[in-house]
This record gives C-alpha cells, structure tokens and sequence, in this order.
C-alpha cells in the first residue's frame, strides 16, 4: 500500500505559497504532510506545471506518472488523520470520505481514479457527484483528524503544531545554559555562541547540523534547520527556521522556509515566509491592530475576517523587501516581486512595487526575474535548474491577470 497525496482547487486559497509549490510540500509546523506521515513510497498527484519541480524535490517518489493501485491510500494534501481513525478505514476494501464538498481520504475505484487524476493534473474543480465509491460525509472534521482551509491556519496554531512536533531526545553540549523542562537538542556540529539562552520553557527546541547560533535569545517550541545562522542579539520565538537561512532580529510565530535571509534588525511576527526570500534592513511586519480588531485577508475577490487579533504577512518565493518597508497585518507578497516603503494592499507576482514609495507599480520583466534568482542561487551555490526556470517563465503567464486586476502598468522593468 502506499499514500497518494493529491491536491484540489483549494490550492488558490495559500497564493502565493502555493504559487511555487504543492500543498503538499507546505510546512505545517516543522513538517509537511507528507513528513507527517513518513511514508517513504508516497506518490503525489499535483497541478501540471509543478510536476517536474516537484520531481526535483522527490526524486525518489513518485510524481503524476501514477498507474493505478486498488490497494493505494489517496489523502488530501491538507488533512491529517487521526492515527486511530486511519488505521480503521484503512483496513477497508473501498471507502472515501467526504467533509461538505471536499474529499479528505479514500481507496477508490479505477474509474474514479481516472477522474480524480485528471480533475487534479488539469487544476479542475472535484465534484463528489461524480465519484462512484460509496462516500461517507462527516459533520465534524476535528474527530477525524486536521484539515487546514486557510493560511492563517498555519499561523494560528503554529505554537501547538511545533509543540506538538519537536518530541526530541534531550542532547546538549556542556557549556549551553537551558531553561525549561522541554526537551533541546543541539546537533555535535552546530556552534552555540557564549551567552546564548535556549529557552524550553513553553516548548522543545531542536537546532539541526552545521547551524551557528551567535549570541542570542531562542524561546521554545523553536526549529533551526541546518546550516543555518542566527546572528547576534536576534530572538526567536515559536517558529520554525528552515535549512540555509541567514536570521536577525525578532521573530515571532513565524514560518520561514530554506535559503531565506533576514540578516538584519526588523520585527517578523506571525508571517509564513517563502523559499529565497530576502528581507531587507529594519522591514516590520505589522502583526496586530491598534483597536485589537480581528483581521482580515482577501480570498480571490472577498475579503474574509480570519478571527483572529494577531497575523502578519505571507510572503512568496523570491520575494524581495528594500531597508525600511513597513507592511501592514494580513498582506500577501507575491512571488519575485520588489517591495519598497509602506504596504497596505497585497502585492502581486513579478511587480516592483512603487506605490509604497510614491512611484508607479511595474511588471518586472520575466528574464530579470530570472536573473535576479541565478544571483541569489549562486551565492549558496545552487544551480538553477531548467524545470524551475520554465516553472518560473509559466507562473509568469499564469499572473498576469493578477497584475491587471491590480492596474500594474505594462512598462516593464529590466535590468
């Protein structure tokens, strides 16, 4: 048997982190789903011009090229089961679960492989009523597991996943002061600056190989990847570092994934920040209102209240913030695109945005985005590969209605 995470349209909901990669590969916590489940033979079904980029991030599994397996196990990219209530429907022949219009788990028959298939690769909408398998709905989703509908799902509860996660075995060198009963573990090959404090008060705290931690505050349930760096006098509290990151600061029940730099002084709070990110000096993210109001993001064309008093920004890949750019609570930054100033409205893909600085918006052209990345990459020694390029040239296309809905001008700019 193996799992076949598949994803549905509900993808446009995380734009743009979802812009770069699968549902499946986004960090909940420490993890993703697939880590979650720690299924090696995994195969995954996700939108047809992320295929070969996610071949390139699973080289070993399989991706789209799926025949079909009445054995296998299909679950939605954002639901995780129970441990109890999968092990109890897995043991059936045939099932599929349902929750309102969205399908959460099954083992399916062919035909309704086929269509499942086809509805995914081709970024169509799943209609249960085109599934032959005897479905069974549930009313309440939290008996059976976690399903994420949201971004700010990530943020919200992102203290209790971590938590929840770094269940580690104590390992720390002589010398490190702790605080706290939670379990710290400190990989042999990272350095622990003098007059660092881990924090394990409220939560684990796990720094992975080859990491340095300068001089600094780290306040559990706390992540660092590997070769990652926390410079000097930085705190980092309840959030997750992902592997070759350069980190400063103040972070706050953040997400950040790999080769992402925020090297300088400047507020990060609850935001979830993309892959090659560069956070510029003093950039402040606006987590809280002043009236203590709840916040509200936009979702296509609605604006939805979240619920909830404390969210900051969600940043796409390759995302750029200049020194001082001050962005205000529940923005989305999108993928490649410049920032400058103040930013009170979502900011689409491949913009320099100028409005923030009293200057017109522009596209950025698509070779200079690229451009731009080879330089990044380069500087960690990364290549950048033909899949990701061409993903980079068709996400262009598949924007540009983005940017006309926000009147980006069709002058570009270029380097």
């Amino acid at each position: 048997m193996s799992i076949v995470f598949f994803e549905d349209t509900s993808w446009k909901n995380f734009v743009p982190l979802s812009y770069t990669r699968s549902l499946f590969d986004l960090k909940i916590g420490s993890l993703t789903t697939f880590e979650h489940f720690n299924n090696k033979s995994s195969k995954f079904l996700t939108r047809q011009y992320l295929e070969k980029v996610t071949k390139e991030r699973h080289p070993d599994n399989i991706v789209n090229k799926l025949e079909y397996n009445g054995d296998d196990i299909f679950i939605n990219s954002l639901f995780i089961p129970l441990k109890s209530f999968f092990k109890k429907w897995s043991m059936k022949k045939k099932f599929l679960i349902s929750f309102g219009d969205k399908i959460l788990m099954g083992r399916i028959d062919k035909s309704d492989f086929e269509y499942l298939y086809e509805s995914v690769v081709h970024d169509k909408k799943i209609n249960s009523n085109r599934i032959s398998t005897e479905m069974t709905d549930i009313n309440d989703v939290d008996e059976c597991g976690t399903l994420y509908s949201w971004p700010w799902d990530f943020i919200f509860h992102i203290k209790q996943i971590l938590t929840s996660q770094l269940r580690l075995k104590n390992k720390v060198p002589n010398g490190i002061k702790v605080i706290g009963n939670n379990p710290v573990y400190v990989d042999k090959t990272s350095i622990i600056g003098e007059g660092t404090i881990l924090d394990a008060s409220d939560g684990g705290i796990y720094i992975g190989p080859q990491s340095t931690i300068y001089q600094s505050s780290i306040n559990g349930p706390v992540h660092v990847g590997e070769y990652s760096q926390v410079r000097p006098y930085s705190i980092v509290s309840n959030s997750y570092i992902g592997n070759n990151c350069r980190i400063a600061g103040e972070i706050d029940s953040s997400i950040i994934l790999d080769y992402t730099n925020k090297s300088h002084l400047g507020y990060l709070g609850h935001c979830y920040v993309g892959e090659w990110v560069n956070i510029g000096a003093n950039t402040v993210t606006s987590d809280l209102k002043m009236t203590y109001g709840t916040i509200s993001m936009k979702v296509g064309n609605e604006k939805k209240d979240t619920k909830i008093i404390k969210l900051g920004s969600f940043f796409g890949d390759m995302s750029k913030t200049s020194i001082g750019t001050n962005i205000y609570c529940g923005m989305r930054i999108g993928v490649s695109s410049h920032i400058y100033g103040n930013i009170f409205n979502d900011v689409p893909s491949y913009v320099i945005y100028g409005k923030g600085i009293g200057s017109e918006n522009a596209e950025m052209n698509i070779s200079s985005s690229i451009e731009f990345q080879k330089r990044m990459m380069s500087r960690r020694n990364v290549n950048m590969s033909l899949e990701y390029e061409t993903m980079m040239r068709t996400l262009f296309e598949i924007t540009s209605s983005e940017r006309k809905k926000y009147d980006v001008r069709s002058k570009r700019f270029t380097i």
